[in-house]
């Protein structure tokens, strides 16, 4: 198997991060706090995702916290400085496709990336991470294959009760077969990537297949907990994921807009990591930029 260390510069990789971080922050499994006594030793915890580029070479970032004391962040915790704490910058990544591995570039705060990566539809992945400080762990998936919009309105809708909300109305065609799909919508008129990863102010809808396999699917729904205005920035992507995944965001999507109650997940949550915690998932999501009231 061929080694493609990636040697392509920061710049580059930083600014499809930001782009990331912006987009499609809510997607992140968030670090996760141990609790108990003894105090347990800490695990290196994955997010990735890919960026969405032009199939089938994309760029790719894998972000790398441990886990954490539930005492150790308050609602005044800087997002910069808690993930300068609890990033893991001393890693090697790699991934591992079918046929060539792609060593990942340290960014820095606990991210690494590459881009023009063949990511192939079906196809199966490894990820290998190793850690001075933390160790080695390792996590296989599979490329979901990408699903795209038909249609996608973003409308203003006032509720009657002198709140403003924002209505979206989806289309897309289901494919034959099991399949379930995630849909974000992402505020991104904040510009600090950093809380935006940890602490998105997003929107998640799980959907499955259930009663429409194999046929088109329109529905509409509401985003609640925060006030729309006319010219407001959102970005909203649709995403075809894997059903472990899909489990693993049924566990924690409980909507927390506290940045404490988003830092409070249990240890015990679903993951492919061995050795580790979080997840690795690879999915192409279609990301669409609305301009609410204006488009």
């Amino acid at each position: 198997m061929k080694q493609h260390p990636l040697t392509w510069q920061q710049g580059l990789i930083g600014a499809k991060l930001l782009a990331l971080g912006l987009l499609v922050g809510s997607c992140l499994p968030e670090p996760l706090p141990v609790d108990g006594i003894p105090v347990l030793k800490p695990q290196i915890v994955v997010s990735t995702q890919i960026v969405p580029d032009q199939l089938p070479n994309e760029s790719f970032v894998v972000l790398l916290t441990k886990s954490f004391g539930a005492l150790d962040a308050s609602d005044d915790s800087d997002p910069y400085e808690l993930i300068q704490q609890i990033a893991v910058d001393d890693a090697v990544v790699s991934i591992m496709g079918p046929d060539s591995a792609y060593n990942l570039f340290n960014i820095g705060s606990g991210l690494y990336g590459g881009v023009a990566i063949p990511f192939v539809p079906h196809a199966s992945y490894r990820l290998e991470i190793t850690s001075e400080s933390l160790g080695s762990v390792t996590a296989t998936t599979t490329v979901q294959p990408p699903i795209t919009f038909d249609e996608l309105i973003a409308e203003l809708y006032f509720n009657g009760f002198d709140d403003t909300l924002l209505q979206v109305t989806q289309q897309f065609t289901d494919p034959v077969g099991k399949d379930y799909y995630m849909v974000n919508v992402q505020d991104i008129r904040r510009q600090d990537v950093f809380e935006n990863l940890l602490n998105p102010r997003g929107f998640t809808r799980l959907i499955e297949d259930v009663n429409f396999d194999g046929e088109k699917h329109r529905e509409s729904f509401r985003v609640v907990y925060r006030d729309y205005y006319a010219g407001d920035t959102t970005a909203i992507y649709l995403a075809r994921i894997s059903e472990e995944y899909y489990n693993f965001m049924k566990l924690r999507l409980d909507n927390r807009y506290s940045f404490v109650e988003y830092l409070s997940e249990p240890v015990n949550y679903p993951t492919n990591v061995v050795g580790g915690k979080g997840f690795f998932n690879l999915y192409v999501p279609d990301v669409r930029i609305k301009h609410v009231g204006v488009d």
